[in-house]
């Protein structure tokens, strides 16, 4: 193995498929399904080529530097710059425990005038049709850019428009490539239920968090490891722009300009390019972001009990409730049990978000008055019943996290004494590249000293958060808070259901926590007012049945639950435990129509290295009967079909290779179906 290489010219750097070639003043960057080369000639880097295996040209020459930084006077302006190429090196990615393997390249350019250095980092995934950037910036000056939020920039000087924003990747497209779509994540769920929106831009800027780009038969993705549009720190109020000279900018650092400083090295997003077949663009990107956000199937999939969802919790918090709570959780099939808001000295996490009251240490104590014992008979009882301890927690948002060692202490003694490892954080505000630092250092202290068995649910419901591609490393998405008792948007399966359908085309529902609230507490009156069909026509099995391919959070008290719905809810957990790992080993996918209450719906898994899977089938409250639809996922030779279970008759064919027909005899009906 090869590491920390020097290339200079003529030299090459090799490990598995990746290739990386330093001739003359190109480099060339391989790994057997895609390559991306870099002309040096200009004492910068500008992409010169980016093609599949195949051949098919994504790129064409172009002079412009492959990134920028807002403010920063690029080689190719008005302003006298003196730009130089001091070093590449090769190396090995050494740390795989929270990421996939790569060779990570590196070219240190700096500007003499400005005393800016960057380091452009090239990541070459073996094995995957994949490619990456990364680029840190250590500057001695501020920004050329004057500007304040009601003026926007000084509009006495103007400035060319790559000036004025962050770009982290950048190639003129070739001529037969065309933008097809981007696509754009919301979270802040408490306040959107459209939580992913598809742009189909042609020139311009647009917002998203990926962007696709196609020729005749295949395609490329450009996949921003980074929050969602709406909660980004950066200036540029769009994520990718496409020139008239069809010159393609990938922007959002993560950096605004006016937190660089000379005593530190700034590090942006990483950006991905990834190459697919015509038709396969979800199934790459699906591959790509199982291998760069790795799950543990014994570890890190989860039946978790979170009783926030009663409403009520912290007036009912104390250690014979909570000792019920555990044991009927068990009675429901899960494996945790979360203890939300309400446990610790510190009250509420109102005193933080409403008061803003500067949190010490004694906040994050084990309340006496509502548990005197702390968590030992809590904990005492969870072993007795089976059942893994969760802890909810809001580290200190308000102080940009500066206090994440003391945290981390804290929390690492809570899985030292009572084995508790996976905590849900709540109330994130990264509001400045420090409080993110800060934040991902607290997380991975707890990874790095727990060996990876500390894990973490990552609410995205309020603030500014890290959204549906960054931070998995860490752990998973806990999406929305939904009630049924009349508070916020309410829950309603037909929302649920469409908000996984949605994410499932472009994330892995793996990922994901799912709710399922108390079918019992549902208040008539709340949903009369807003129009909505009452989710009461909805069986509770289908409720439960939605978070089948995901991870179920049963958002209740179980010990207030009454008897018919403990039965209800865990006949469907049973059978997403006895088939989880199976599901959770293929690729996720949704099938037939989007859901809107009238569709017939459902989700694909299918494993391609057995040539079987399991597909969810859905008929809404007004949905139509039958339908034809095409299931790329299978192949063209005929399968069998089992049932594993229906809430009704259901009538599943095989018509003609992936075409295949459904017929659901009753409205609010769903099965769950096996083949092979």
């Amino acid at each position: 193995m090869q590491t920390g290489k020097k290339l200079t010219k003529g030299r090459e750097f090799c490990h598995k498929n990746n290739i990386i070639k330093h001739h003359g003043k190109e480099l060339s960057l391989s790994n057997g399904y895609c390559e991306r080369v870099v002309d040096l000639n200009r004492n910068y880097q500008s992409t010169c080529s980016l093609k599949n295996s195949d051949g098919n040209e994504f790129a064409t020459a172009s002079e412009r530097m492959d990134f920028s930084f807002i403010g920063i006077n690029l080689p190719t302006s008005d302003a006298v710059t003196e730009y130089e190429i001091n070093g590449i090196r090769a190396s090995l990615s050494e740390d795989t425990r929270f990421d996939t393997e790569f060779v990570r390249v590196t070219i240190t350019v700096t500007e003499k005038v400005q005393q800016v250095t960057f380091v452009r980092s090239y990541l070459i995934f073996s094995e995957l049709p994949v490619l990456g950037v990364e680029n840190s910036i250590h500057c001695k000056v501020t920004p050329n850019i004057t500007w304040n939020y009601r003026m926007g920039i000084d509009a006495k000087r103007q400035y060319p428009v790559e000036n004025t924003e962050s770009c982290v990747d950048c190639f003129q497209l070739a001529r037969s490539v065309a933008v097809v779509k981007a696509v754009e994540f919301r979270g802040r769920t408490d306040y959107n239920n459209e939580l992913v929106i598809e742009h189909k831009p042609v020139r311009g800027a647009v917002n998203g968090n990926i962007l696709f780009c196609e020729n005749y038969d295949s395609g490329i993705f450009i996949l921003q490891e980074a929050p969602p549009s709406s909660e980004r720190r950066d200036f540029e109020s769009h994520d990718f722009r496409i020139d008239n000279d069809d010159h393609l900018f990938s922007c959002g650092w993560g950096i605004d300009q006016r937190e660089l400083n000379p005593e530190e090295t700034f590090v942006s997003y990483r950006h991905i390019i990834g190459f697919y077949a015509k038709g396969e663009e979800q199934l790459e990107l699906k591959r790509y972001l199982k291998r760069r956000f790795p799950i543990n199937p014994a570890k890190d999939h989860t039946v978790m009990v979170n009783p926030w969802g009663v409403g009520k919790f912290p007036q009912l918090v104390n250690e014979k409730f909570l000792q019920a709570e555990i044991a009927a959780a068990a009675d429901l099939g899960a494996t945790h049990y979360q203890i939300d808001d309400g446990w610790q000295s510190g009250k509420s996490l109102g005193e933080i978000i409403l008061n803003n009251r500067y949190v010490t240490p004694e906040f994050w104590t084990i309340s006496e008055q509502q548990l005197p014992h702390g968590f030992e008979k809590l904990h005492a009882a969870a072993r007795q019943n089976g059942i893994e301890l969760a802890l909810w927690v809001a580290p200190s948002c308000n102080q940009e996290y500066r206090d994440w060692q003391i945290m981390a202490d804290i929390l690492f003694e809570f899985y030292q004494k009572y084995q508790i490892r996976i905590f849900k954080i709540d109330a994130v505000l990264i509001q400045t590249k420090r409080a993110e630092n800060n934040l991902r250092a607290l997380v991975q202290n707890l990874r790095e000293r727990s060996q990876g068995d500390i894990i973490f649910n990552f609410d995205t419901t309020n603030g500014i958060r890290p959204g549906y591609f960054m931070f998995l490393e860490y752990g998973n998405i806990f999406l929305e808070n939904r009630y049924v008792y009349g508070a916020g948007l309410g829950y309603h399966p037909e929302d649920t259901l469409r908000s996984l359908w949605q994410l499932g085309q472009y994330m892995r529902l793996q990922s994901l926590q799912i709710e399922i609230p108390s079918h019992d507490d549902i208040n008539q009156d709340f949903y009369a007012e807003r129009g909505n069909i009452q989710p009461y026509h909805y069986p509770a099995e289908y409720w439960a049945a939605i978070a089948l391919f995901a991870n179920p959070l049963l958002w209740l008290a179980p010990s207030r639950i009454s008897q018919k719905l403990m039965h209800q809810y865990r006949t469907i957990i049973d059978i997403h435990l006895q088939y989880r790992d199976a599901i959770f080993a293929g690729d996720i996918f949704p099938i037939g129509q989007e859901p809107n209450g009238s569709a017939l719906t459902g989700f694909i898994s299918h494993n391609p290295t057995a040539d079987s899977g399991f597909i969810l089938l859905f008929r809404e409250m007004n949905g139509q009967k039958s339908l034809h639809c095409d299931i790329p996922q299978l192949s063209r030779r005929p399968y069998r079909f089992n049932k594993i279970y229906e809430s009704y008759t259901t009538f599943f064919q095989q018509n003609d290779g992936v075409r295949c027909y459904i017929r659901m005899e009753r409205l609010g009906s769903f099965c769950l179906l096996e083949y092979h």
